[in-house]
């Protein structure tokens, strides 16, 4: 039952951590609406990962969120035909 219990804390833990086109960049915290975002970014790329629980998010909803989330972090601005991802992971170029 330890074993179960640890692994599954390892695998959650790992949830927002930083794709590699990010990872080694800068990471920042924002919260837009009702929802809240870890954001990784480096270079022209960014990731923001939803952080809070909800059932059935608005998949529009949330990428206008991540994208905004990840504005508010970099300071740069999101090239919306760029966005891709899902209600949990939205990713985007920047202009710098």
């Amino acid at each position: 039952m330890r074993f179960f219990f640890l692994a599954t804390l390892g695998l959650a833990s790992a949830c927002a951590a930083p794709g590699i086109s990010v990872m080694g960049g800068q990471t920042g915290v924002a919260r837009v609406g009702e929802y809240s975002f870890t954001v990784h970014h480096k270079g022209s790329r960014a990731e923001a990962y939803r952080t809070n629980v909800m059932a059935r998010p608005q998949a529009r909803e949330v990428f206008a969120a991540g994208a905004t989330a990840i504005e508010q972090v970099t300071g740069c601005r999101v090239i919306r035909s760029s966005v891709r991802g899902d209600v949990a992971l939205i990713q985007g170029d920047l202009l710098c």
